[in-house]
C-alpha cells in the first residue's frame, strides 16, 4: 500500500513538472498591447467613436474595427463611417505613438478625388477626421 501511494505521489510530481515546462512563461508585448486598444469603436459601443467630415461633427456612422499588435501598424475596418462607403478596410497603416494616443493617417482616392482620414486611438476612445 505504501508503495502505491509513494508511486502515485512521484507520478503526480513528474506529471506536474512536465505540464508546467510546456506552458508559455515568456512575456509577449504583442499580447499585452493588443488587449488594450484592439476593438470596435462606435457611438453605440463600449468604446466611443467621434467622427468629423470636412471639419463638421456627424452622427451618421456605425463603427470602426481597429486591430494592432505592437502598435507599429494597424488594420482598420470602417463600417458606415466614410460617406458613400458601406465598408472599407485598410491594412498595414503606420501608427505613431504620442502623449495624446496612437495617431494614424490614411490616404486614398475615391472617384479620382483624394480622401484623407486622420485619427487618434486612446484607451476607450477613437477620433476620426475625414477630409473629402
Amino acid at each position: 500500500m505504501k508503495t502505491r501511494i509513494f508511486t502515485l505521489v512521484i507520478f503526480s510530481l513528474l506529471l506536474s513538472i512536465g505540464v508546467g515546462s510546456c506552458s508559455k512563461n515568456e512575456f509577449n508585448p504583442e499580447d499585452y498591447a493588443t488587449s488594450w486598444l484592439t476593438g470596435e469603436y462606435g457611438k453605440n459601443k463600449l468604446w466611443k467613436l467621434n467622427v468629423t467630415v470636412n471639419g463638421q461633427p456627424t452622427e451618421d456612422y456605425d463603427y470602426v474595427r481597429f486591430e494592432s499588435g505592437l502598435l507599429v501598424t494597424g488594420k482598420f475596418r470602417f463600417v458606415n463611417v466614410i460617406p458613400g462607403e458601406k465598408r472599407k478596410e485598410f491594412k498595414d497603416i503606420p501608427l505613431t505613438g504620442t502623449e495624446e494616443g496612437v495617431l494614424f493617417t490614411i490616404e486614398y482616392e475615391k472617384n479620382h478625388k483624394p480622401v484623407t482620414i486622420k485619427g487618434t486611438v486612446t484607451l476607450g476612445e477613437m477620433t476620426v477626421d475625414i477630409t473629402m
